[in-house]
């Protein structure tokens, strides 16, 4: 049996039920670690990262990442709902496995997620800056779906 390490912080770019684009994985940035968490991560061999520049209000953070769908919970241990995205900003208990790779000829550990706890839940909001304007508003008309390849249309 692996070991693994529990660590406490607030979630970053959560992508607990559908894989990340990017890195084709599950995976969740665990961010503003406390000394405790660092200490015990790197005790695992796992690097922690700094947040710096555009990611400065990450703190100390990792970016943990599994293949298979992690289990995610509320404060109860009862199932997360899949449609609920977890927000930046909710406070997160993640159960943690070192995992060593090696790619091409680099090699290195990293942070394998078993578990996802949230403790404390922020809805996500999405990058939503517009501002209300006088226009179109659904539900003003009756709205008719023109959609040309619909077969039952015929």
């Amino acid at each position: 049996m692996r070991e693994s390490v529990v660590v406490k912080g607030d979630a970053m770019w959560a992508s607990l039920h559908e894989v990340n684009k990017m890195s084709d994985k599950y995976q969740i940035d665990i961010c503003n670690l406390d000394k405790k968490d660092v200490t015990a991560l790197e005790g695992f061999g796992i690097p922690v990262h700094k947040g710096e520049g555009e990611k400065k209000e990450k703190g100390r953070y990792v970016t943990a990442k599994t293949k298979l769908l992690p289990k995610v919970m509320d404060s109860a241990k009862n199932p997360w709902p899949s449609g609920t995205v977890v927000g930046n900003g909710s406070t997160v208990k993640c159960s943690i496995s070192p995992y060593t790779w090696q790619y091409q000829k680099k090699s290195g550990i990293s942070a394998s997620l078993n578990a996802v706890m949230v403790v404390d839940f922020k809805p996500f909001t999405g990058n939503d800056d517009l501002d209300i304007e006088d226009g179109f508003i659904l539900g003003d008309t009756d709205f008719v779906d023109d959609d040309d390849d619909d077969e039952d249309d015929l």
